[in-house]
């Protein structure tokens, strides 16, 4: 059985016979999940939550989180992730996939947008660093 595959070169599109063997799927096209746009969520959301609420310190201690990836790089050099709050601080940061910072990387460049909250994990003022944080 033989199934046309395409692959991109530098200048066009080009078509590639290959041979699938019986009992082996041909390779099909990961998928991308778009969480949401980095840029407008690091242009200077002002604190709000989008409902005219000011937002207070979001929990951003790493200790907190879990399934961290590194997505991409704020303009003060710290990293911006996507994260899970472990179960027994989602009731502080909330439920589902998360974006925001790492609260030890913020205390290097920013250290008065962190502070230590009574439960002993520090927290960050998203406001101060143009970011948007909605909890889920």
């Amino acid at each position: 059985m033989s199934e046309k595959l395409i692959t991109l070169t530098d200048s066009k599109p080009a078509t590639i016979e290959t041979d699938v063997k019986p009992g082996k799927a041909a390779y099909s096209v990961p998928v991308l999940r778009i969480y949401g746009s980095v840029s407008k969520l690091t242009l200077g959301g002002g604190g709000s939550l989008g409902d005219g609420t000011t937002m207070d310190m979001v929990p951003s201690d790493p200790m907190i989180k879990e399934n961290i990836v590194r997505i991409d790089t704020h303009p003060l050099g710290i990293g911006l992730y996507l994260f899970d709050y472990k179960p027994e601080y989602q009731r502080h940061g909330g439920t589902g996939r998360q974006f925001g910072v790492m609260a030890d990387e913020v205390e290097s460049v920013m250290p008065e947008a962190v502070s230590l909250h009574p439960d002993g994990y520090k927290a960050v003022n998203y406001a101060m660093l143009g970011i948007t944080h909605r909890i889920q």
